[in-house]
């Protein structure tokens, strides 16, 4: 039976197998959310719970290494016997397939965004608890995901809200932050509720929820008056948004607009910015 999977090739894939199986070629794996470190592995453990895995890393523009499918390969697991996934690159995106009766390669969603990609050895489910709490209000995916939808019911391109609230994000991708038209601006994400300034928001998990944000550091007044545009990419700068703060000091009202964006899916929840690869 053959089944195949598409997804961006910046995208990690979990390998779940009850089977110990060798690997060819070798993959990179994070163990954990705690650690952001991708170690080199020849072997998977069976049993084991899938974490974020790639073929190929590739260092971004702000020096730290990132999943990143530049070329197609034949990814072979080899248990009893040899079972072979292949993943074949066309621009930005890998479809992974496979016609082996073992092996199932399914979508994995997470607050309707796609997460990533599970190859399914012989059946075998991700262990664990889906979701975890980090800090300061965010959770990650970890595991098992949720049924799959392109695009949330309620995603809209703008929103209208008190000058008083927080926004906040979900993501399958780290993203860095900039700005186009003030250079005096920037993003503060609220912790232990102290704002602190930050240039960008590392994923560590398969995707992320949460987080209080706003573009000052003044609780008393969380946005500057009149417009402000934030730009978010991926690192890579190949997927970006441009999402504009128009506040108005006289109604006491922030519009938040996307005005541009080439990622997969990007949209407002009511104050949260969805963006996904």
């Amino acid at each position: 039976m053959s089944n195949q999977v598409t997804a961006s090739n910046k995208l990690p894939f979990a390998l779940l197998s009850m089977e110990t199986l060798a690997l060819e070629p070798e993959l990179w794996t994070r163990t954990s959310i705690t650690d952001p470190t991708w170690k080199e592995v020849s072997s998977w453990q069976g049993g084991s719970m899938g974490t974020p895995t790639t073929t190929e890393l590739k260092t971004n523009n702000y020096n730290m290494e990132s999943p990143y499918i530049s070329d197609s390969t034949s990814l072979m697991l080899t248990g009893a016997d040899t079972n072979i996934v292949e993943i074949k690159k066309d621009a930005g995106a890998v479809t992974y397939s496979s016609t082996s009766p073992k092996i199932l390669i399914e979508e994995n969603w997470g607050w309707d965004i796609m997460a990533y990609v599970s190859l399914r050895f012989d059946g075998q489910k991700n262990k664990g608890e889906p979701r975890k709490n980090g800090e300061h209000g965010v959770i990650y995916l970890t595991g098992a995901g949720e049924a799959s939808r392109s695009k949330s019911a309620f995603g809209t391109d703008f929103f209208e809200m008190p000058n008083d609230r927080y926004f906040t994000f979900a993501t399958n991708t780290s993203m860095y932050f900039s700005f186009e038209d003030n250079p005096t601006a920037a993003i503060y994400m609220l912790q232990n509720d102290i704002p602190f300034k930050v240039e960008n928001r590392i994923l560590t998990g398969f995707a992320s929820q949460g987080g209080r944000y706003a573009l000052t550091n003044n609780q008393n007044t969380l946005y500057p008056v009149g417009i402000t545009t934030l730009l978010i990419h991926d690192g890579f700068k190949e997927n970006f948004a441009r999402i504009q703060f128009d506040h108005d000091i006289l109604t006491k009202k922030v519009r938040i607009s996307i005005t541009k964006h080439t990622a997969k899916l990007c949209e407002l929840r009511g104050p949260e910015i969805a963006f996904a690869i």
